[in-house]
């Protein structure tokens, strides 16, 4: 069924054009984009290894000690034992800037590939990919297959690595639903339209939610809203919907007692971020990440303590700083300075983006590059607000930067479908 004009943009078919592969040049390509993935990507990677550098070269300090009856200095056992547990965590992921290399080579594959093939020849594999994602996410959840990480079972063992099938999801989603709501492209206007799309990824998102993976859950979401929007539905159809899923959440936190929907440890979370004045006991529990990753923002102040030289950083005193709170590295140690260069360097990725979904005549194009602004917003938006506590913790990577393979695979693949649609645009094909 041929795609006719959307309410936003005037858009050709999306299978007007023969799909093939290698058609333009490189000099088709968004050098803009190409350039500020490159150096989101190495200066993440920079960044992960100054969070992760090897025993010899990481700070430390010294236990109080108490003199014994010798004369000389005895660490006391409890002090002894947390120093010794702090040297062996700084070295566990010693290798982790190596292995983000890895993931930036096969992430620079897989977006050529994408970026020089024609994007249009997705439309005909929806049913496949809806089929193998729903088939994924099921099978992270089998027992003996799926593995638990952080509280999730979210994760599947392949040899050295771990595969995280949820990251996947949000590519297919935006590939499947593109292709979903391209053959209704005239009946965006109604409502019913827009409440079918929801009944279409309930099924990925119930499987999500199943692990629980409460931040891809609202990364899908995103996904759906914003390709709504790209796609020209109506904007009080969306705020009609948004407002009774807020109204619908409120009523699940309120009556879920026993906590069979909304898991403790996310409870306990959010709950965190929404009492202002915590209590010790809410600070030892669930606050202590949040308090030492507003600590290491503070002590960056202007232009940071230099590379590698956080003392936060250190210390390792902020979990997780090689993934969900890797902005605090980059604010202690460069500052305001270079938290602001990084918030820009994200911006100029949504402007470049934003642009091709806006520009293409293409309405799978404008669904695609629509969806992929949304996705980017939201990481951006929740990770970097999650670390200054305007915005409650959630599993929510950084992209191009955090530590993670599938993470990084999936945005890579996301943009290699950017670069498609722009190229194709530029060379008239559509």
């Amino acid at each position: 069924m041929p795609c006719m004009a959307a309410p936003m943009v005037s858009t050709s078919s999306p299978i007007s054009a023969p799909a093939s592969f290698g058609r333009g040049t490189w000099r088709d390509l968004d050098w803009l984009l190409l350039a500020i993935v490159l150096f989101l990507s190495l200066w993440g990677c920079a960044t992960i290894y100054s969070a992760s550098r090897p025993a010899d070269e990481t700070f430390i300090a010294a236990p109080r000690t108490e003199v014994g009856r010798e004369g000389a200095g005895v660490a006391r056992p409890g002090e002894a034992r947390a120093l010794t547990d702090l040297r062996s965590s700084r070295t566990r992921r010693s290798n982790d800037a190596m292995k983000q290399g890895v993931y930036i080579l096969l992430g620079a594959v897989a977006m050529g590939l994408l970026a020089f093939a024609d994007y249009q020849f997705l439309m005909h594999l929806q049913l496949p990919v809806y089929l193998g994602n729903v088939a994924l996410l099921g099978l992270v959840l089998v027992p003996g297959i799926g593995k638990f990480v952080n509280g999730a079972r979210s994760w599947i063992p392949v040899g050295p690595f771990l595969l995280q099938p949820a990251e996947f999801c949000k590519v297919a989603i935006i590939i499947c639903l593109s292709a979903w709501v391209c053959r209704r492209q005239d009946k965006m206007h109604k409502m019913s339209t827009l409440l079918w799309s929801l009944a279409y990824i309930a099924v990925p998102l119930f499987l999500v939610l199943r692990q629980p993976d409460f931040g891809t859950t609202m990364a899908i979401s995103s996904i759906w809203l914003g390709m709504m929007f790209f796609g020209g539905a109506r904007l009080q159809h969306l705020a009609i919907i948004v407002g009774v899923a807020a109204l619908l959440f409120g009523s699940i936190w309120h009556f879920d007692k026993k906590e069979r929907i909304i898991k403790p440890h996310a409870r306990a979370r959010l709950s965190m971020f929404l009492e202002r004045n915590p209590t010790r006991e809410q600070m030892r529990e669930v606050g202590y990440q949040i308090e030492q990753s507003q600590v290491a923002i503070g002590a960056g102040q202007i232009s940071g303590q230099g590379f590698g030289r956080g003392m936060q950083n250190r210390a390792k005193y902020v979990p997780e700083n090689t993934t969900d709170f890797i902005f605090t590295v980059v604010a202690e140690e460069l500052g305001f300075v270079g938290g602001a260069v990084l918030l820009l360097c994200y911006l100029g990725l949504l402007l470049r983006a934003a642009s091709t979904a806006i520009s293409t005549d293409n309405y799978f194009g404008v669904l695609i590059a629509g969806g992929f602004t949304a996705l980017v917003a939201f990481h951006c938006i929740v990770n970097l607000g999650m670390t200054m506590r305007v915005m409650p913790i959630t599993g929510v990577p950084l992209p191009f930067f955090s530590y993670g393979g599938s993470s990084y695979l999936a945005f890579s693949m996301c943009a290699g479908l950017v670069q498609s649609i722009a190229r194709s645009r530029r060379r008239g094909v559509l």
